[in-house]
């Protein structure tokens, strides 16, 4: 019964949250993704160069010349973009909860650290932005709006892979662990920091008109603020909606709610 509630409390906290992150995506960053897209470079140009998590639009072309060049596709600006960029929110959002929710139950019965209380959620939902937002993006790689230049996929994906799991790895055993290993925690979190991430041989966009970069540093800003707080939004209530679920739906050892 435990695995099922845990299962329907994700899929439902997973629809909420993740809804309330693709609404605040779509009024408040899409429009500076669509900004930028305006200065991207396209074709040849812009191999190498990194896009937003958002998808982009190709370039108009007909089908035949498409398939001749490789043309990735990709949803048409509108009701499709914007309905694949709310689904995958949901998606994301659901792993998430179903993530946390199971942490939280074992937390509660399987330490002797405090219960999770609903309040306590907000918390969890700070460490879970610490060790998915803040560490690796804030403090490494920063968010990007389209093309700006950056290195290898592969390589950022695999450091921001491991700064994920050193994060959250440290921060668990700061918490849990005895003094003696908390010193093990501090070089968890600092270590994927310490070898860097993965940074281009130059920075700045592919696009190097003046106009161009002036606009695009702009952009950049304030995608980086308006991904803060929206990220900020997602986790709190995605912490708080966690907590409040294990608390209320989710039995316990004894098969008892609260």
């Amino acid at each position: 019964m435990a695995f099922r509630n845990i299962v329907f409390s994700a899929i439902v906290i997973g629809i909420l949250s993740g809804l309330f992150y693709g609404l605040f995506q779509q009024i408040m960053i899409s429009p500076i993704i669509y900004g930028a897209e305006q200065f991207e470079l396209s074709g040849e140009e812009t191999v190498g160069h990194s896009h937003a998590s958002d998808a982009v639009k190709p370039p108009e072309t007909d089908s035949a010349t498409q398939q001749e060049v490789g043309e990735p596709w990709g949803p048409e600006d509108g009701l499709e973009r914007i309905s694949y960029s709310l689904g995958a929110d949901v998606l994301v959002a659901v792993a998430f909860a179903m993530i946390m929710l199971s942490l939280m139950v074992w937390h509660n019965h399987g330490t002797n650290k405090p219960r999770v209380t609903v309040l306590k959620g907000v918390v969890w939902g700070g460490a879970a932005m610490i060790s998915l937002f803040v560490a690796p993006a804030l403090f490494g790689l920063h968010p990007e709006v389209p093309g700006t230049i950056a290195a290898e996929l592969i390589n950022r994906q695999a450091w921001w892979g491991l700064c994920v799991l050193a994060t959250a790895g440290g921060l668990a055993v700061l918490y849990y662990s005895s003094a003696k290993y908390k010193f093990a925690g501090v070089l968890l979190v600092l270590l994927p920091h310490l070898l860097g991430a993965p940074l281009p041989e130059s920075l700045g966009f592919a696009n190097t008109d003046p106009e161009a970069v002036k606009s695009l540093t702009e952009y950049s800003a304030d995608f980086i603020v308006m991904t803060s707080i929206g990220m900020a939004g997602f986790y709190g209530l995605l912490g708080l909606l966690s907590a409040f679920a294990v608390n209320r739906f989710i039995p316990d050892a004894q098969g008892n709610t609260a």
